[in-house]
C-alpha cells in the first residue's frame, strides 16, 4: 500500500512538472512572438483599409479594388481570401498589361452577407460593380471557391464575359476526394484565431499548406522561389479571422451547387492538379463535361495552389488568352 501511494505521488509530480513545462513554454512562445505578430497585423489591417473601396448594391456591400491598365480581368478569390488574395493571384498569373478588378466575395473582409445569399445574387453583384465602373466585358477568373460565382457570372451575363478561367475551382457540392471534414474542421479552428494562423504560417508552413490542399511531398519539392511564393500566399491572408464568415458562407452556398452552362458561351480554360488534396480534380472534370467550349488541363502534381506548376500555368493562360476573342 505504501509503495502504491509512492508511485501515485511520483506520477502526480511528473505530471505537474510536464504541465509546468508546457505552461512555461507557451508563455515564452507568446512573449517572444507576439510583438512580431502584432506588428504584422497592424500593417496588414492598415493596408486592407487603404487599398479597397466598398460599393452598396441591392445584393449587399461589395468590397473591391482596381489596379493596373490594359484588358480588364475580374478576379474571384478562394476560401480564406479577399480582394487582396485575388489581386495577388492575378499578378502572379497574368503579370502586367491588365486592369485587375478584384473583389471580396460575400462575407470576406468588408463585403457583407445579404439575406438569402446565393451564387446567383453574388454574380449579380459583380454585374452591378462592373456597371458602376463602366466596364463592358471582362476576363473572369475563378480560383477554388471563387469558381462557382465565376461560372455563374459567365452563364448569366454572357455578353459581359470574354473568357473564363477556372483554377483549382469548385464546380459542385462536396465530391468524393475533397478534403476530409475532420481536417476542414481543423482549418476552421485555425481561421478563427489570427495569432494561431500566424504561428502556423511562421513555424509550420508544411502543415498549414497540407491542410490547404498542398501535400507535404509536393512542398518538399519546392525550390527557394516556390517556397517564397507559398509564404506570400499564406501571408496575404492576414488577418485570417476577418475571412472566416465568408468561408462558412461559401460552404452553405456551394452545398447544392452545380455548373450552369445553358447560356455560357465564353471560351473556358480549366486547370487543376490531380493531387489536389482540398478540391479534388473531379470538380475540373465536371466543369469540363458541362461546358462545351472548355479546355481542360490536368497536372499530375502541384496540389491545390499549383505553385510548383506556376510557370507552366502562366504560359497556358497566356496562350489561351491569345487565342480567345475579347
Amino acid at each position: 500500500m505504501v509503495l502504491l501511494k509512492e508511485v501515485k505521488k511520483r506520477s502526480r509530480n511528473i505530471l505537474l512538472i510536464i504541465l509546468a513545462f508546457l505552461i512555461f513554454s507557451t508563455v515564452m512562445l507568446i512573449a517572444l512572438t507576439y510583438p512580431s505578430y502584432q506588428e504584422m497585423m497592424t500593417e496588414a489591417e492598415k493596408q486592407l483599409l487603404a487599398n479597397s473601396t466598398t460599393l452598396k448594391t441591392e445584393y449587399g456591400d461589395i468590397e473591391y479594388t482596381v489596379e493596373g491598365e490594359g484588358k480588364p480581368v475580374l478576379l474571384l478569390h478562394g476560401a480564406g481570401g479577399g480582394y487582396d488574395q485575388g489581386l495577388w493571384a492575378g499578378k502572379v498569373l497574368f503579370g502586367d498589361d491588365y486592369k485587375f478588378i478584384s473583389v471580396s466575395r460575400y462575407g470576406y473582409l468588408r463585403s457583407s452577407i445579404p439575406d438569402n445569399a446565393s451564387i446567383e445574387s453574388q454574380a449579380a453583384a459583380y454585374k452591378i460593380l462592373l456597371d458602376n465602373l463602366s466596364m463592358e466585358k471582362v476576363i473572369v477568373v475563378g480560383v477554388s471557391a471563387g469558381g462557382p460565382s465565376a461560372t455563374q457570372f459567365a452563364n448569366d451575363y454572357p455578353d459581359r464575359c470574354s473568357a473564363l478561367i477556372l483554377i483549382s475551382a469548385v464546380s459542385m457540392g462536396p465530391a468524393p476526394g475533397d478534403q476530409d471534414p475532420f481536417y476542414v474542421s481543423i482549418i476552421h479552428i485555425i481561421q478563427q484565431s489570427d495569432y494561431v494562423y500566424w504561428l502556423f504560417t511562421r513555424f509550420f508552413q508544411p502543415v498549414i499548406l497540407d491542410l490547404m490542399g498542398i501535400p507535404t511531398q509536393v512542398y518538399e519539392t519546392f525550390n527557394p522561389e516556390q517556397k517564397e511564393l507559398a509564404q506570400e500566399m499564406l501571408d496575404i491572408m492576414h488577418p485570417m479571422s476577418q475571412r472566416y464568415k465568408g468561408t462558412v458562407n461559401d460552404e452553405k452556398m456551394i452545398e447544392f451547387y452545380t455548373v450552369p452552362a445553358d447560356n455560357l458561351s465564353a471560351p473556358t480554360l480549366i486547370i487543376h492538379a490531380k493531387d489536389d488534396a482540398l478540391v479534388t480534380y473531379k470538380h475540373a472534370e465536371n466543369a469540363h463535361n458541362k461546358i462545351d467550349q472548355s479546355q481542360l488541363v490536368l497536372y499530375d502534381t502541384g496540389g491545390h495552389g499549383m505553385i510548383s506548376q506556376m510557370n507552366g500555368t502562366r504560359v497556358l493562360v497566356k496562350e489561351f488568352l491569345s487565342k480567345s476573342a475579347y
